[in-house]
C-alpha cells in the first residue's frame, strides 16, 4: 500500500504558501461537523447492511456517470440570439445566481450579468447542485463516513465521497462544441473562485484566444461577463434511469471584459474532480466513487490530484480500478470503461459496458436511449484544444477552514 510520503507534494519550505495538500478536508458553508467532531483518536468505518452497500454502490457510478453523459447534451443549442431588451439583470456572487434561479428569474433568454466572477476552463459536473437543501444535507452526512488511514489522517471513505458529489462537488473538462459554427468553450464563472459552486458558461472562441495565457498562468481569469440565458429539453434521457434536481442550464456569453485582479477576498483557485472505481471495502467488491482537489494556478497540483485518486485512494486503500474519467481534452485515466471523451461521443464499448453492468447487478440496458439520440446530440461535431494545464487532491469540501485530518 503506497503511503503518502511516497508521493511528491512538497516539502516543509512550502508549509505555509496556503496551497492545497491532498489530504485536507474543507468545510463548505453551512456543512457542518468542521469543529464538532475530534478525529484525534482511530475511528472504525462504519457498518453497512448489505442492501445499503449494494444501493450505495449502484448510485455512486450513476452519479458520475449520469452527470457526465448530461454534459453531452449541451451543444444540442443550434442557435443564440441577443435579446431586444434592457431588462438585463445584474449579479455579483454565486449564491445569488442561484437564488435567481430559485426564483424563477433567470428564465429563458434573459439576459444577465456577473460581475466580477473568476472564469476556468472547468464545467461543474452537477452545476447548481451545491446550492440546493438536499445537497447540503448530504455533505453534512458525509462527515459520518471518514476514517483514519495508516498515515495516520483522516479521510472520508467511499460512501462520504459519494455524499459529497451529491452535495455538488466535482468538474470536468471538456473539448469545445461547434455552435453556429463557431466553436464554443464550456466553463465556469465563479465569484468565490471555487469552481462547483459557480455558474456554468458557453464561452465563443473569439474570446477565448486572449484568455488561454492567463488560464494557464494563474488558473482562472477576472472577468464581467454579459450573456442570455439557455436551457435544455427537460425529457432528454439520462444513462441510467435517473431524475435531474435542476435543469440543464448555461449562459451564451456575448460580451466579456478581461479584468486585472481576482477580488481581494480571494486567496485561491479550487477545482475537484471525481472518479468512478471498482474496488474492496467492508469485505465485498463493489462500485464506488472518490475525489480530489486541485489548485489550477500550480502547475503540478492536477498532476498530484490524478496520483492520489490512483495510487493512494483507489490502489492503495481499496484494491481498485477506475473505470471513469473527467478530462476530455487530455485524459488522465486512458482506456477506463466509462472513458470522457468515448463517452462524450457516444463511443462506449456497449459489450464490455453491458457486461459490466450485469457484473455488477445493474440493469444491463442502460445507456440504450441515450445511444439512439446521440447522433443528434453530435451534429455540431467537436474539437481539440491545444496546451494544458499541469496544474494535489483529496477531501476538498469548501473553503473556509481545514481540518487537519488525524491530528490531536
Amino acid at each position: 500500500m503506497p503511503e503518502l510520503k511516497d508521493f511528491p507534494f512538497g516539502n516543509s519550505s512550502d508549509s505555509n504558501r496556503g496551497d492545497f495538500k491532498p489530504w485536507e478536508q474543507r468545510p463548505a458553508p453551512g456543512a457542518g461537523g468542521g469543529g464538532g467532531q475530534s478525529f484525534g483518536r482511530s475511528q472504525d468505518e462504519p457498518p453497512q447492511l448489505e442492501r445499503f452497500c449494494q444501493e450505495m454502490q449502484l448510485y455512486d457510478l450513476q452519479t458520475v456517470v449520469n452527470s457526465q453523459i448530461d454534459l453531452a447534451y449541451y451543444p444540442m443549442i443550434n442557435r443564440h440570439t441577443t435579446a431586444e431588451t434592457d431588462n438585463e439583470k445584474r449579479v455579483t456572487s454565486n449564491q445569488e445566481a442561484w437564488q435567481l434561479f430559485l426564483n424563477e428569474e433567470l428564465y429563458d433568454t434573459r439576459r444577465i450579468t456577473l460581475t466580477h466572477f473568476h472564469l476556468f476552463e472547468w464545467f461543474p459536473l452537477t452545476p447548481g447542485l451545491f446550492h440546493t437543501p438536499s445537497a447540503r444535507q448530504n455533505r453534512e452526512n458525509a462527515y459520518k463516513m471518514r476514517f483514519k488511514a495508516q498515515n495516520g489522517r483522516s479521510y472520508f471513505n467511499p460512501y462520504g465521497k459519494a455524499d459529497m458529489l451529491r452535495g455538488g462537488i466535482g468538474a470536468v473538462r471538456l473539448r469545445p462544441r461547434k455552435v453556429l459554427e463557431e466553436p464554443h468553450f464550456f466553463m465556469t464563472a465563479s465569484s468565490n473562485g471555487v469552481c462547483h459552486e459557480g455558474f456554468p458558461v458557453l464561452i465563443p472562441r473569439r474570446f477565448y484566444g486572449r484568455l488561454k495565457a492567463r488560464l494557464l498562468r494563474d488558473g482562472a481569469v477576472p472577468v464581467t461577463l454579459s450573456g442570455e440565458m439557455r436551457y435544455l429539453f427537460d425529457d432528454l434521457p439520462t444513462f441510467f434511469e435517473g431524475h435531474r434536481e435542476i435543469p440543464q442550464l448555461y449562459l451564451h456569453v456575448d460580451q466579456i471584459e478581461d479584468l486585472p485582479q481576482p477580488r481581494a477576498e480571494l486567496k485561491e483557485y479550487t477545482v475537484s474532480a471525481a472518479i468512478s472505481f471498482v474496488g474492496k471495502f467492508d469485505g465485498q467488491e463493489g462500485v464506488y466513487a472518490t475525489y480530489a482537489t486541485f489548485n489550477p494556478a500550480r502547475r503540478d497540483s492536477l498532476h498530484q490530484a490524478v496520483r492520489w485518486l490512483e495510487e493512494f485512494y483507489v490502489e492503495g486503500q481499496y484494491e481498485g480500478v477506475v473505470v471513469t474519467d473527467f478530462d476530455e481534452i487530455q485524459p488522465r485515466f486512458p482506456n477506463v470503461l466509462f472513458g470522457l471523451p468515448d463517452l462524450m461521443a457516444g463511443e462506449l464499448n456497449q459489450n464490455k459496458i453491458k457486461s459490466f453492468l450485469q457484473k455488477y447487478g445493474m440493469k444491463e440496458n442502460a445507456g440504450q436511449p441515450f445511444y439512439m439520440i446521440y447522433k443528434e446530440i453530435n451534429t455540431q461535431g467537436g474539437a481539440y484544444i491545444e496546451g494544458n494545464v499541469n496544474t494535489g487532491g483529496g477531501d476538498f469540501i469548501g473553503r473556509d477552514k481545514v481540518i487537519p485530518g488525524g491530528e490531536e
